[in-house]
């Protein structure tokens, strides 16, 4: 019996220590999983950024947007080591492109314009930049920028086109509507998730009226006896914060008064037991704070801090800490951004999550731009010194460019706006009506209203149940792009939804014959390149059943090119402006005069400009005529469509099948994979399916699969208060399908099947900037230009100088320089510089 009881007892501490080991291996297997999850995803999953910046702000029809686009690693903001190819497209209300450029990036950035056409309709347009491995996102954050479009006439005078409502360009990026609409509604959101029961709680606020706009108040925080708790306000943007300790058995709710009335708001029920995780960012550090509910343990648990994917903090929980914790994490040795901090049970189960903004004083670069005046005469010559350092005065170099504007054509509110993208609303996916406010200035309510934000913000590129699943990851469907890329897929032909596997030759007639062959894979699909040329070259592709058969005849297949130009919705409100109509005129007034300038001094020249003009509007006139007058039915849509796309205009048409060249007409989602496809319009007032019409006649989904995109000449879509006039048939939107009456004639064209001949589009070639030297040159004519100097590539010497010269013109008043990119270590920054031209 005695040697009995020593064996039990070693027995049984064999067993608790194997116990206590496992529960303590656990936390352990957590931590390095999430360390490989992270490195996983900064290597291989690491998304990309792009972002723009334009001479100014507010443009005329007639002028050129001169900008430069960065594209960036969305980690490290180092040069991005997938894509080299980035799009810009100026898009009207729409969501039609207008205009678009495909540019290849050597390094960080590359620089563009766009001309803007003299008879382009006015209001706001959308100048948006991105590539197309961003969009293997399901919902790619993409950077836009909204700029206002004025349309002026000669002979109108220098006024705004009287055609569209000056109120279009009100209102832009307010952080407080002028008028409330509605009853203000409350969203709370606990700090980490939950409010517990006898735990210090913060509450993330968040007040907006019917249109989602921010409303400031103030009231009352109520137990369900009606005692007062605490107050709180709501500030900029609607965004507030109040702290407080629910008791057990109470219920709140948040009480304030408009008019007189009072409302109120339930507030989220505390829950009985769980975890507290409270952040108090203090400039120079963050104090962390975890707690637990007295029926629970810390002890092994895990808290994990990332920014942008790199592991900045981990704790796991000891015997010691019981119930609470508190810690120190010091923002000088971190980088500045949005830092996502989780708590895990030793399982992996989130407990708790808060977002933190780190903008440490010591990670800003300083830029000083420095001249000997302020003030110059007309056509004078101006240097600018500009000297670029990090906090402590060393040197820097980076990748920057500048424009020179009048003040009249610029929002002063843009100041922050790469600083603000890069490290804010690109990593909290867009979402951020004016993200320039909360960096304006260093004041404390700006950093009370940037972590009012965080309370009421999640972690945009990623959730940890998605991060740590076992199962595999899928291959992004979009590689990133290294230069001009052929893409498709061989099928039988013209049966665009039956692939075939076949041996495929590409032929790019340059100045040599670029002959190059492969085979596809099993579904038919071919890739060819990557190749790097300017100018728009004639291709061909041939399909072959075999490299064997060769020589021998064709078989029977068609060839199906992807477009080359990639589809996007519009999917955020972008940067907006913030200019108000008086300075929309008195840019309208500055533009005008040269304008006139322009005519008096060259009227040969612009009066073909508008004749060549007027001609392409009246032969896009015509095409709409053409088409309706081919197909008498159109009638019933010609008149409110949405919007409208010829399928000539579509790249690679000729072996598409319908529903191919549906999902590239703008406001037409497709979903699904066929035969299971579905049609929706998501901007419709019912939400549910579109209303189908081919040639006026009723249809389905089933019966379109069967029809070649060759058969179709143009598509309507009817959508918003406009599909009210087809009656409740039309709550879902109006998808109008007008069939090619020569179809028989195009089909008789394509004799030689396997074959199909199209045009690829070169990278842009960008235009350079004029800039007069009055020291060579002494014109007679008036200079009346709003941008005097524009320079994508200011260079930096080792000891971090740079030099900006320009002459004024005849246009007198203010004008502003600004300097906008990167540092070399990712730190993004603007120097802005004033001068005023005088008599």
């Amino acid at each position: 019996m005695k040697k009995i009881v020593p064996t039990i007892i070693l027995g049984l501490l064999t067993i608790f220590l194997v116990q206590s080991y496992s529960e303590i291996s656990q936390e352990y297997v957590l931590l390095e999983k999430i360390k490989t999850r992270l490195v996983d995803y900064r290597q291989n999953l690491a998304p990309e950024k792009t972002y723009l910046h334009t001479d100014k702000d507010v443009y005329t029809n007639g002028d050129t947007i001169w900008f430069k686009t960065y594209l960036l690693d969305g980690i490290t903001h180092d040069i991005s080591s997938k894509s080299k190819v980035v799009y810009v497209d100026l898009v009207n209300e729409q969501e039609s492109v207008v205009a678009q450029r495909k540019l290849f990036v050597d390094e960080k950035s590359v620089a563009g314009d766009i001309q803007i056409d003299e008879k382009i309709p006015q209001g706001n347009y959308t100048l948006r930049s991105y590539t197309k491995y961003m969009l293997n996102e399901e919902e790619p954050v993409i950077f836009e920028k909204e700029i206002p479009i004025i349309v002026q006439k000669l002979e109108q005078g220098p006024t705004l086109d009287s055609s569209m409502p000056n109120r279009a360009f009100e209102g832009f990026g307010a952080t407080t509507p002028t008028s409330i609409s509605g009853i203000p509604k409350i969203k709370f959101y606990p700090e980490g998730g939950d409010l517990v029961t006898g735990l210090p709680g913060t509450l993330g606020m968040e007040v907006l009226d019917d249109n989602g706009n921010g409303v400031a108040i103030e009231g009352e925080i109520r137990s369900s006896d009606n005692e007062v708790v605490t107050t709180f306000e709501s500030h900029e943007f609607g965004l507030g914060r109040v702290r407080f300790i629910p008791r057990e058995g109470k219920q709140y709710h948040a009480s304030f008064n408009i008019d007189g009335k009072e409302h109120s708001y339930p507030v989220p029920q505390a829950i009985p037991s769980g975890y507290l995780l409270n952040i108090q960012n203090r400039e120079d550090h963050l104090l962390v704070q975890v707690a637990s509910s007295p029926d629970r343990t810390l002890e092994g648990t895990l808290l994990v801090g990332h920014l942008r994917g790199d592991l900045i903090f981990k704790r796991i929980g000891e015997p010691s800490d019981k119930s609470s914790y508190a810690t120190r994490i010091f923002t000088s040795e971190l980088r500045d951004g949005v830092a996502h901090f989780t708590l895990f049970a030793s399982n992996g189960e989130p407990l708790a999550e808060r977002l933190v903004y780190v903008d440490h004083p010591d990670n800003d670069a300083q830029m000083a731009l420095s001249a000997p005046a302020k003030v110059y005469g007309k056509r004078e010559k101006v240097n600018l010194d500009v000297v670029l350092t990090d906090a402590d005065g060393s040197p820097l170099k980076g990748d920057f460019s500048v424009g020179v504007v009048s003040k009249n054509g610029i929002d002063q509110s843009h100041a922050n706006s790469f600083k603000s993208w890069l490290l804010l609303n690109s990593d909290l996916g867009g979402r951020i009506a004016n993200p320039d406010y909360f960096f304006e200035d260093g004041s404390k309510h700006r950093r009370f209203l940037l972590d009012a934000l965080m309370l009421t913000r999640g972690w945009r590129r990623f959730v940890w149940k998605d991060m740590l699943s076992d199962s595999l990851a899928r291959l992004p469907k979009i590689s990133p792009e290294k230069g001009i890329m052929v893409h498709g897929k061989t099928t039988k032909f013209k049966l665009p939804n039956r692939p075939k596997e076949t041996s495929v030759t590409l032929n790019l007639y340059w100045v040599d014959l670029i002959n190059s062959k492969q085979k596809t894979n099993e579904q038919g699909q071919f890739s060819f390149g990557p190749f790097y040329f300017t100018d728009s070259l004639e291709a061909t592709v041939e399909a072959h059943d075999s490299l064997a058969k060769w020589d021998s005849k064709k078989s029977n297949f068609s060839i199906a090119l992807d477009e080359q130009w990639p589809r996007v919705a519009t999917t955020t409100k972008g940067q907006q402006a913030q200019n108000t109509i008086q300075l929309l005129r008195e840019y309208a007034k500055e533009e005008y005069q040269r304008k006139v300038t322009d005519y008096m001094y060259d009227p040969v020249g612009v009066t073909q400009l508008e004749e060549v003009t007027v001609t392409d509007k009246d032969k896009r006139l015509t095409r709409h005529q053409m088409a309706t007058k081919a197909n008498p039915m159109s009638k019933m849509t010609t008149g409110p469509f949405s919007s409208r796309l010829f399928r000539e205009d579509v790249t690679g048409n000729e072996a598409m099948s319908v529903m191919d060249l549906m999902a590239r007409v703008p406001g037409i989602l497709v979903k699904g994979a066929f035969p299971n496809q579905e049609l929706f319009i998501p901007a419709s007032l019912g939400g549910g399916p579109p209303l189908i019409l081919v040639d006026g006649t009723t249809t389905t989904v089933d019966f379109l699969q069967q029809l070649r995109a060759i058969e179709i000449e143009f598509v309507d879509v009817v959508k918003g208060p406009d599909s009210s006039l087809f009656g409740s048939r039309g709550a879902g939107g109006i998808i109008a399908i007008y069939t090619n009456k020569s179809y028989e004639e195009l089909v008789n064209q394509e004799i030689y099947p396997g074959v199909v001949s199209f045009t690829i589009p070169g990278f842009y070639k960008t235009r350079e900037f004029y800039a007069p030297d009055y020291y060579e040159e002494d014109p007679k004519k008036p200079d009346y230009r709003t941008t005097l100097y524009w320079n994508p590539d200011l260079a930096f010497s080792d000891a971090g100088l740079s030099n900006i010269d320009f002459f004024t013109g005849d246009k007198t008043g203010m004008f502003q320089v600004r300097v906008e990119g990167i540092t070399q270590d990712g730190r993004p920054m603007a120097g802005l510089y004033d001068i005023e031209v005088v008599e």
